[in-house]
């Protein structure tokens, strides 16, 4: 059995080439679980939309009971309540695949929200001030994370490109400190500029995630 949780956060509902408007990145997590599942008949599948869903902010109350300081046990665990939903599916998930589209150089606020509620001490990190590295992430290094990225530019990930891409680097740097290790990219590109160049980034795009499935699999399955 493969548990995959898909998250994606494209606040486009539709899916690009289906529906008016879709989003490209719910093109690749459609495209990825819909491929998977041709090999795996034993696929069991999560999905946590935070682009139409997006989890609350956190807010003081949320620090509050995080940290211990509520005023009751019951009024903390009302408040984490999601928190540890999305945590228990995490560590549920034996891949965990994110559509997620560039918003101004960055992941989308509803990603954020995402992850701000999931980094949680001794939950999904530890913290020992007696070691050199206090840090330890808890989720299993062996889980992968598939980013499937969609961008409206082209080449942010070049070196002398002139507006720097945080949208993988970013949720890289998340999700490797609460244990993840493994991580995979694919992203579209052209999407402002339409016509060819961004035909020719989705087909380039999706022949990377079927070859990326088939080498998953060979890894996983029997």
């Amino acid at each position: 059995m493969t548990n995959i949780l898909r998250i994606d956060a494209s606040v486009r509902t539709g899916i690009s080439g289906t529906n008016s408007h879709g989003s490209l990145s719910r093109r690749l997590t459609e495209l990825f679980i819909n491929a998977w599942a041709e090999n795996d008949s034993s696929i069991q599948i999560k999905h946590r939309d935070v682009g139409k869903n997006p989890p609350p902010l956190i807010d003081e109350e949320w620090i509050v009971s995080e940290f211990g300081y509520a005023e009751s046990e019951e009024k903390a665990q009302q408040r984490l309540k999601l928190s540890d939903e999305l945590i228990a599916e995490l560590k549920w998930a034996d891949l965990i695949i994110i559509g997620v589209p560039m918003y101004n150089f960055g992941p989308p606020a509803h990603l954020k929200a995402y992850i701000d509620n999931i980094v949680r001490k001794d939950k999904t990190y530890a913290f020992d001030a007696d070691q050199q590295q206090p840090y330890t992430g808890l989720l299993d290094a062996q889980t992968p994370l598939v980013i499937l990225s969609a961008r409206g530019g082209h080449d942010f990930d070049a070196p002398d490109a002139p507006f720097q891409n945080h949208v993988e680097p970013s949720i890289k740097t998340a999700f490797n400190f609460i244990g993840i290790q493994q991580f995979h990219e694919i992203a579209i590109e052209y999407q402002e500029y339409g016509g060819e160049l961004l035909e020719k980034s989705i087909q380039q795009a999706e022949q990377k995630t079927t070859a990326l499935i088939r080498d998953l699999q060979q890894k996983r399955l029997p």
